[in-house]
Parts: C-alpha cells; sequence; structure tokens
C-alpha cells in the first residue's frame, strides 16, 4: 500500500511603517545541525536561523557574513536593509500571519529558558520509602516532601497560577464525563468536555505569558458526584503530570482534525513543557520511553500543523530545530530534514547516512548503466508523447501522490508512469528502458510494484515552480536522469535539496535524499524532462534491513492513528 510511504501528508505584527525590523546579528544565535551531545542534560531552544539564500535575491550570502532575519516573523532572510525594503511589498502579506503563529514556539521557547534558570523538580522522600516504580522512574509517594519548580505552571502547589484543588477535582470530573461522551459515538460534545475541563490550564499558561486570572468551575456545572474522581492533595506529582500532558496531546489531536489549529499549538507546546519537565527532572532516574513518546507525537503534529498550512509552512524549520534542541525529537538531526518516519537503526547497529544529494564517488554502479544508454531512454521517452496516458502530477487518477498538486506553482507538472500505481499494462510504450530499470535497478521496480514508490517521465513546464516540502521518509531516495534539460544558464533550471542548489545535466544522473526539504524552479521558457526513479535507501539494501524498517514504519502510523481514538482517562 502507498500509505507505507506517505505518512505525513508539517510576536508583534508587522506595519507599513516598521519596514527594518531586521535582527543585528552582530551577535548571533548560530543553529548548529548536527545532533546535541547525548550528555548535555540542557540544550538551548532557539528559532531556525541557518539561512543561506537571501529572500529578496535567491543569492548565498556575501562575504561569509550571515544573513539577517525578520524579526517579527523569523522566517524571512536578507542581505541588508535594502534588500528587506525591496522585498517588504511582498512579505508584508504573509508576515503578519506567520507572526502570529510564531507566537507558540515563543512561548515554549519563553518557559524552557525560565525552566532551565529555575530549580528542577526535586522529590525528598521518607526514610526507607520505596521510591523505583515499575519503569525505572523515581517518584516519591503521597506522604514525601516535595518542591515545585515555578516553571511548573500546571500544578496546585505553584502559588502564582491560581489553580485550586477543588479547581482540578472539577476539571477532572468533567474530563471523565467527556470520556463517557466519547465512548458512545458524540465526539462534538466530548471534545467541547474536554476544552471545558482543560480551560484552567490555559489560564494557567496565559499566567505564565503574562495575563493571569482566577478560574473556578461552577459545582452545577461540573456534576455533583465528584468525590469519584477526586485527586487527592499530594498526589503523586509525576502520576498526574503523566495524565494531564496526555490529555492536552489527546486533545490537540481533536482540535486539528476539527480545524481549531490555534488552540492546539498552544497545547502541544504545553504538553511539551510537561513532558520536557518529568524528563529532565532529577525523578527520572533511567531513560524513559514514555515521556520521550509524548515529545515525540507532539513535535511531529506541530510540525505538521505548519506543514499543512500553505502561509505556515516556513515555521516547520522552526518546530524541528526546537525538537532536535530537545534530544533530537522523532529522530530528526537537522531541521531541513524532517520526514514523518525518520527510520531508526541504532538497534541494529547501523546508521543511515543522511547527505542531501549523493557525491558521484557514492553512488551505485546502476548509475553508470542508465547513462550509458541515455540516447535510447530518451528515445522512448519522445515515443510516450504520442501517447494519451500522460496526466498532471496529483490529478488523482493513480493512488498514489494525490497531494502532490499542492506544492506546484505555475504552468504544470506532468507525468508518465512506467511503473507504479496509474501504470499502462504493457511493455510496448518504453520496452527498453522498462528492461533495463528490471536488470540493473530491480528494487526500485519492486518497490514501485508494491506501492511504496513510482518510476515516471517527469515533465516540468517552463516557469513552474515546486514549492517546498520534505518526503514522507528517509527509507528511500530519488534519483533523476537528466533527459531535455534547458540550455539556458543552469541557475534559471535547479533544484534544492537541503541547503544545496545543484543543476541537471543531459544524460547524468542526480541521486539525492528527497526526505531533505526540496524545491525545484523552472524560470526558462523550456520543458525540463527526467527519469525519476525512488528506490530504498542505498544502505538498507545492502543490510536487508528494508522489510524490517517497513513493518516498523507500518505499525508506528497505524499506532498513531489509534493515539487519536483513544481519549486517556
Amino acid at each position: 500500500d502507498d500509505s507505507i510511504l506517505n505518512m505525513t501528508t508539517i510576536g508583534t505584527s508587522c506595519t507599513s511603517g516598521t519596514r527594518s525590523h531586521l535582527k543585528d546579528d552582530n551577535h548571533p544565535t548560530i543553529n548548529n545541525t548536527t545532533p546535541p551531545a547525548t550528555n548535555s542534560k540542557f540544550n538551548e531552544l532557539q528559532l531556525y536561523t541557518n539561512f543561506t539564500t537571501c529572500s529578496r535575491c535567491n543569492l548565498p550570502p556575501t562575504n561569509s557574513k550571515k544573513l539577517l532575519t525578520c524579526s517579527n516573523c523569523a522566517s524571512a532572510a536578507y542581505h541588508n536593509s535594502s534588500c528587506q525594503r525591496s522585498h517588504w511589498k511582498t512579505h508584508k502579506r504573509c508576515c503578519k500571519k506567520l507572526s502570529q503563529s510564531l507566537i507558540p514556539l515563543k512561548e515554549l521557547i519563553r518557559w524552557h529558558d525560565v525552566f532551565v534558570k529555575n530549580e528542577t523538580l526535586q522529590f525528598q522522600p521518607n526514610e526507607g520509602s520505596d521510591i523505583s516504580s515499575g519503569d525505572g522512574i523515581s517518584c516519591g509517594t503521597t506522604k514525601n516532601k516535595k518542591r515545585v519548580s515555578s516553571s511548573c505552571w500546571w500544578h496546585s502547589t505553584n502559588q502564582a497560577n491560581s489553580i485550586s484543588i477543588r479547581t482540578l477535582q472539577q476539571s477532572n470530573h468533567i474530563w471523565n464525563e467527556a470520556i463517557q461522551q466519547w465512548n458512545v459515538n458524540e465526539y462534538l460534545k466530548a471534545m467541547e468536555g474536554m476544552q471545558f475541563a482543560l480551560e484552567v490550564y490555559q489560564t494557567a499558561w496565559s499566567y505564565y505569558g503574562g495575563q493571569s486570572q482566577s478560574l473556578e468551575l461552577s459545582t452545577e456545572e461540573s456534576g455533583e458526584h465528584m468525590k469519584d474522581d477526586k485527586l487527592e492533595d499530594g498526589e503523586d506529582f509525576f502520576e498526574s503530570s503523566m495524565v494531564l500532558a496526555k490529555r492536552l496531546l489527546f486533545l490537540a489531536y481533536c482540535e486539528l482534525d476539527g480545524g481549531q489549529v490555534a488552540s492546539a499549538r498552544q497545547r502541544l507546546v504545553q504538553c511539551i513543557s510537561i513532558a520536557n519537565t518529568l524528563f529532565y527532572s532529577s525523578i527520572i532516574t533511567t531513560y524513559n520511553q514514555s515521556i520521550k513518546s509524548i515529545l515525540n507525537d507532539a513535535y511531529m503534529e506541530l510540525m505538521l500543523s505548519m506543514e499543512e498550512i500553505e502561509s505556515d509552512k516556513p515555521l516547520a524549520r522552526h518546530v524541528a530545530n526546537l525538537a532536535i534542541a530537545n534530544g533530537n525529537c522523532c529522530g530528526w538531526v537537522d531541521p531541513m530534514q524532517r520526514p514523518g518516519y525518520m527510520a531508526s537503526t541504532s538497534s541494529n547497529s547501523i546508521q543511515l547516512t543522511t547527505v542531501p544529494v549523493c557525491s558521484v564517488e557514492q553512488r551505485p554502479m546502476w548509475c553508470n548503466e542508465l547513462e550509458l544508454n541515455y540516447n535510447q531512454i530518451l528515445e522512448e521517452y519522445h515515443n510516450t508523447m504520442t501517447m494519451n496516458q500522460w496526466m498532471d502530477v496529483g490529478c488523482g487518477r493513480r493512488g498514489s501522490g494525490h497531494d502532490d498538486h499542492s506544492v506546484v506553482e505555475g504552468q504544470g507538472w506532468k507525468e508518465y508512469v512506467l511503473f507504479g500505481t496509474g501504470t499502462l499494462d504493457c511493455e510496448d510504450d518504453a520496452p527498453f528502458t522498462k528492461k533495463l530499470l528490471r536488470q540493473h535497478v530491480p528494487d526500485a521496480v519492486t518497490l514501485a510494484q508494491q506501492g511504496g514508490g513510482e518510476v515516471i517521465f517527469s515533465r516540468l513546464s517552463p516557469r513552474t515552480h515546486i514549492k517546498p516540502h520534505c518526503g514522507p521518509t528517509n527509507l528511500r531516495w530519488t534519483a533523476h536522469l537528466g533527459l531535455v534539460i534547458p540550455k539556458s544558464k543552469s541557475e534559471d533550471c535547479r533544484i534544492r535539496v537541503g541547503n544545496d542548489w545543484v543543476s541537471w545535466s543531459a544524460g547524468k544522473i542526480l541521486l539525492f535524499d528527497d526526505s531533505f526539504e526540496h524545491e525545484v524552479r523552472n524560470d526558462t521558457d523550456e520543458e525540463r524532462v527526467v527519469l525519476l526513479i525512488r528506490l530504498w535507501h542505498p544502505e538498507l539494501t545492502s543490510t536487508g534491513l528494508a522489510s524490517q524498517l517497513v513493518q516498523e514504519a507500518i505499525a508506528k502510523k497505524e499506532e498513531s492513528i489509534q493515539k487519536r481514538y483513544n481519549p486517556p482517562a
């Protein structure tokens, strides 16, 4: 099934009188895309700043000088204020919206700064008490003395948040009533109940942002049987905090599915703050997978919420940058490589190579075979031009890639399928090319036939832009054999993979990892045509791990679906 690999589909406002709102990078915060040291307890959370091209002129920095970033949306970069002023008429249309969508990320960074500076959560067990839980978490009994950091914004012992024990009891009761509605398929009523149950925490988080007010739920609205749902004063902090983190995450799922994106994003950063407190506090004696799983899920949903809204896509890099600093959540190691499923082979002592573009020296031998037979492949491409099987990419006429049209901007992008869903059930259209692929790249053919990829002739029309996006997984790579390449300057027709801009050459293979953010620009008046091949990551075929990791991907996808249907108690 193609869904195996298609698993992802990701503040002051500007005014016209405030044009030169650039950060002065005399003291820049430079993003490090290498994995943080695992022995570091805290890593600074910061937004992505490693921009490599000017938003105005699409050129790299000059004289090794770092680009300046828009101080409002943090998502546009310029050589200087002159570039920024020239781009303002274009940028101002999206800057305000980006700035608003950036607020939850800034709140998370602000919370994390306070958390790092303040004392961390500590439990002081009574003498002789057993504080070790079954999953390696050290947590005291209800008799233990505990000291809660002021960054624990959600806890009733934090005097600053105005949350009373009675309010938490009422909140817990309302949540349990909402679950009963969920279990009888009253999903909208259940979600409204869950939102009301957690409103007290929205207020507490607002306090953290500087807008505090006390919230008490009325007995009439919360019911008369709260004693069954009572949260004991002094109940184990870890247990109650884990429950809240799971509830926030589940409600965020519901709100995202219901189109309430702004509220969902705030709940996700609240969830992340709670999980971080537990993960980095001294009550954690060993690595705890359950907390890491919550962090992974929350960061993934936060990133996808950015990717899935066109105007917010630039913010996905910021989310990935935070996730990486937060212990390589989601398995990401580079903000430019953020697939929905990042294969992990650590249990097999194998680390998949993560390079945006494969060097000529590292290419598989079959690349040479395709290049040697370029002329015959080109001739068969020309033969297909007389057939009526060409279709617009993402038109829905085949079972995969039906969302690909959303990244096309301009005159169009067409495909002719050789292997994969939508192919002709015959060998007469391109017999030599098909035989060559079966002989030298059999894994790519098998992958396409199993629904995990495709082999196509790909035609990109003149003046067309394929907008930045990431592939669904690092399990597979993409190869392009240049067939018809515009004769204009190479910078007028090129592809960016990660931060690298490269161009095609007729008869040459370009091999890259499409789980890195990539985009294509054809700014010429000619078509660009390539033979596009999806294939397993080369290191998977050499180790025999492909099947195992695909099964893992399927299992994780199913698990992520189930989490959206089973509310936590």
